[in-house]
């Protein structure tokens, strides 16, 4: 038996402007998580830069995960996807997985949009292909816009009244996922998360500052995703994820950190890891 959870890190490395597998490793790796990167596209900067440089990775996937079929892994983190063609071959590394390791759980952050607006790499097809690969996930993390995608819901703004936000996740159940967490609801002076699991809604929130920082999504998404594989039940992760995020938020307003350049965690990550060391099998 595995001390160390080992989870497979499906998402596109960006040089600057913290996330994607940036965020995504320290994070992991500091919760006591191995944490197994397959890149899907290299961007010198996030697509929320004015310039930047994407190189699809799409021509390597099939022979990345051929090596990796000895091994096998607790969780699947699937975020950004380059192209089309990615969706055909990490839908079959999903299903290889599932087959070798039936324990082995995914989380896919559907990472398509964000303030009513599509990526620029993302078409509509790109989207509709996201959308199957839903069913394979036991659990997604759309924020409003990306729930919108995939539901064919019209997007009407991040204010969002709770039994809205209940009546698009039971939506977004009806593709197949086993459970939705839809990130960034606001309300008033507060930003909150909505938890669908087996029938039930549960919302938690905190404080809502109004500057808005690229990469919140990935932070929380990550802290979830370790959260999740050091054995946290769902809405605990949640819960755990949405009050990192909110830490890390307040400090990267201190800081006068440009929103462009991602949500400064690094001065957090000892913190996070404080609250998982005492978990540590063997200590």
């Amino acid at each position: 038996m595995r001390t160390v959870p080992r989870v497979a890190c499906i998402n596109d490395l960006s040089g600057f402007g913290r996330c994607s597998l940036t965020t995504v490793l320290p994070v992991l790796s500091v919760m006591g998580v191995q944490a197994c990167p397959a890149p899907t596209a290299v961007l010198s900067k996030h697509t929320g830069f004015p310039k930047f440089t994407f190189t699809d990775l799409t021509d390597t996937l099939d022979n990345y995960f051929e090596s990796w079929s000895d091994l096998d892994f607790d969780w699947i983190f699937a975020g950004f996807l380059g192209s089309l063609g990615q969706i055909g071959i990490v839908r079959r590394f999903f299903e290889k997985q599932k087959q070798k390791n039936p324990a082995c759980r995914i989380l896919l952050d559907p990472v398509m949009g964000d303030a009513g607006r599509r990526y620029s790499t993302y078409t509509p097809e790109l989207c509709d292909a996201v959308r199957e690969l839903v069913s394979e996930a036991d659990v997604i993390t759309p924020n409003i816009t990306e729930a919108c995608i995939l539901t064919g819901t019209e997007y009407r703004g991040e204010c969002l009244q709770l039994y809205e936000a209940e009546a698009l996740a039971a939506s977004l159940m009806q593709l197949g996922c086993g459970a939705a967490v839809i990130t960034g609801i606001v309300q008033e002076n507060q930003i909150g998360n909505l938890t669908y699991l087996d029938g039930k809604a549960v919302y938690t929130a905190v404080h809502r500052t109004e500057s808005l920082f690229s990469g919140t999504g990935d932070l929380f998404a990550s802290v979830l995703c370790g959260a999740l594989a050091r054995g946290r039940a769902l809405p605990e992760a949640v819960e755990t994820a949405g009050a990192f995020l909110s830490e890390v938020t307040q400090g990267t307003l201190r800081q006068n950190t440009p929103a462009a350049e991602g949500i400064l965690f690094e001065p957090y990550l000892n913190h996070l890891g404080g609250m998982f060391d005492a978990e540590k099998t063997g200590e």
